[in-house]
């Protein structure tokens, strides 16, 4: 997965309504929305490096919204430059390996959450350039991830720094046309929760956690998706973190003909 992403807050209270919850807890979450908002303002592209905060849920029956730094910070960190040096390392964690490396493993059996936006950013690798491209759920509602949490406290300060990676999986077929990544084995992306996967990724996991991750940790259906490339999100040219960030832009070396698995023919 890319280090770009988006969260657009105020689009996961349709989710909260969608899926069920009273109104007295949608209110609620709205009023936590609207606290991470005041704080940070809505993210239409945020790099990882930036460390941005994102709306963070651990608890799909009492659900408290909290801000949490993109980049996990282990709680075994010793220092505010350690803390520096590792965060850059575990914006993303591979969903094969989590239980196993020392930056991770804790959050995977203790960290466990969700992350809540709409969306996320990769690029495409073609004759040398990279484009961009935004990838939605085709009805445009927030896009639930798999995430794991800490919380570290600052030895010298005594702050408490609240931290999230995402988790990635294998890319489907959709991930596989755009994320070509020649220095990567293969093509990845976050992985994305159904209702059902919320449940199973949040419950307690008392045997056999790798089989409940490879179960949960699967490439999210690409009927489900929609892909399409924008304007340039790093370099000089970045529109930065505006709205423009979400529009298509068309792109000349991109328009050749692509034979999909049914026989048809598109444009990528």
């Amino acid at each position: 997965m890319c280090y770009d992403s988006l969260s657009l807050t105020k689009r996961a209270l349709d989710y909260a309504q969608r899926i069920g919850y009273g109104e007295d807890t949608i209110q609620e979450l709205e009023e936590q929305f609207l606290r991470i908002k005041e704080t940070q303002g809505p993210v239409f592209h945020a790099s990882g490096y930036a460390h941005p905060s994102f709306p963070i849920l651990s608890d799909l029956d009492e659900p408290l919204v909290e801000a949490h730094l993109w980049g996990l910070v282990p709680s075994w960190v010793k220092d505010k430059e350690q803390a520096q040096s590792i965060w850059n390392r575990t914006l993303n964690a591979r969903s094969e390996t989590i239980l196993e490396k020392p930056s991770f493993r804790s959050a995977a059996k203790r960290g466990r959450c969700l992350v809540v936006t709409d969306g996320f950013y990769e690029h495409h690798h073609k004759a040398g350039k990279n484009f961009p491209y935004l990838i939605r759920h085709k009805d445009e509602a927030p896009m639930i991830l798999a995430g794991l949490k800490e919380e570290w406290t600052e030895p010298e300060s005594g702050k408490v720094w609240r931290s999230f990676s995402i988790v990635t999986t294998q890319g489907n077929e959709l991930l596989s046309r755009i994320h070509n990544n020649p220095k990567l084995k293969g093509p990845r992306m976050p992985v994305i929760l159904d209702r059902e996967s919320q449940k199973l990724w949040l419950e307690e996991w008392e045997q056999n956690p790798q089989e409940r991750v490879d179960f949960i940790c699967k490439p999210y259906a690409d009927d489900d998706l929609k892909a399409h490339s924008v304007a340039p999100i790093r370099g000089k040219k970045a529109l930065g973190n505006v709205a423009e960030a979400l529009a298509e832009v068309n792109y000349p070396e991109l328009n050749e003909e692509y034979t999909n698995d049914k026989g048809q023919m598109e444009l990528f």
